[in-house]
């Protein structure tokens, strides 16, 4: 009798925390405030998110350069052809702003291209999937010398799956998470398989959202200690932004770049005792970038 008794008390419990865990994340078709829109993109990586039919985007991001050149600067534009599908042009340089002379303008590509088709929309059970390609990169040009690689320092995501799925938290709280499966271009002498991404945003209230990405990294190299390699899930990169939005046309988002500092460049080589060259690595560093967005419907 006493052990029919506790585990009806168990039985109980379990479903009491089982309903509470349910009212907390609830699913819902639409849980963003009329002064916040769902994310396109979190930091570098996509999400299922696109412009509606009819708007345009257009976007300023502004990073810190090596190599003494100032600020780089990435300005885009976008296009919502439909509801499903998004196409936008990119181009940028670095030391637009800044002391240096010269501007060195981006040459992989020259303009850079995306086009994102969302296939399904998302439902209260099940999420939006969106494919596209992209193949703008981040943190500047990269080069053969210094990474090995001839593209950007944080690699065009390429050809991309991207799912989401949005929750309320306590009826107030928005959440969205998100995963990105991507093949990047950028080289595929040395890494030719598909990378992963996860991240989530959160809406502090109706101007304010948290997002945060971690991408796994696995088609770069990486690590902090002894010699990077390819494929640690553990040594990725973790991105922190905060976005302001004023209206729900116009917003600012600050961004934290790898504050794990597990990009790795080389800085410098030797010979080892067989004769053979090696290479020293040190960390890219962590860097703090701005993000200005504008968002304008016809």
């Amino acid at each position: 009798m006493k052990t029919s008794v506790i585990k009806f008390r168990r039985t109980v419990l379990s479903g009491v925390l089982f309903m509470a865990m349910s009212a907390m994340l609830m699913p819902s078709l639409r849980v963003y405030g009329s002064e916040m829109a769902p994310p396109s993109r979190l930091i570098d990586g996509h999400t299922a998110g696109g412009l509606p039919k009819g708007s345009v985007g257009f976007d300023i991001k502004v990073y810190a350069t090596r190599d003494n050149y100032g600020s780089g600067l990435i300005a885009g534009l976008q296009a919502g052809v439909s509801d499903r599908l998004t196409f936008g042009l990119s181009y940028g340089g670095e030391g637009v702003i800044g002391y240096s002379s010269d501007v060195r303008w981006y040459s992989l590509p020259d303009i850079g291209a995306m086009i994102k088709y969302r296939i399904f929309d998302e439902t209260y059970l099940t999420p939006a999937v969106a494919i596209g390609f992209d193949n703008q990169g981040f943190g500047g040009l990269a080069n053969e010398a210094e990474f090995g690689y001839n593209g950007y320092v944080y690699k065009s995501p390429g050809f991309f799956l991207a799912a989401s799925k949005n929750f309320i938290m306590l009826n107030a709280v928005q959440i969205g998470f998100h995963g990105t499966l991507n093949y990047s271009l950028d080289d595929l002498d040395n890494a030719s398989w598909p990378n992963f991404l996860v991240g989530f945003d959160l809406g502090i209230n109706n101007e304010l959202m948290l997002v945060m990405e971690y991408n796994c990294a696995f088609d770069d190299l990486t690590g902090k200690y002894g010699d990077p390699s390819y494929g640690n899930p553990f040594r990725g990169f973790l991105n922190f932004g905060l976005r302001w939005a004023f209206s729900p046309n116009f917003h600012l988002q600050f961004d934290m770049k790898d504050v794990l500092e597990n990009k790795q460049r080389r800085s410098g080589s030797y010979i080892d005792e067989n004769g053979i060259r090696r290479w020293n690595w040190s960390s890219v560093g962590w860097s703090r970038e701005l993000r200005v967005g504008y968002v304008a419907q016809f």
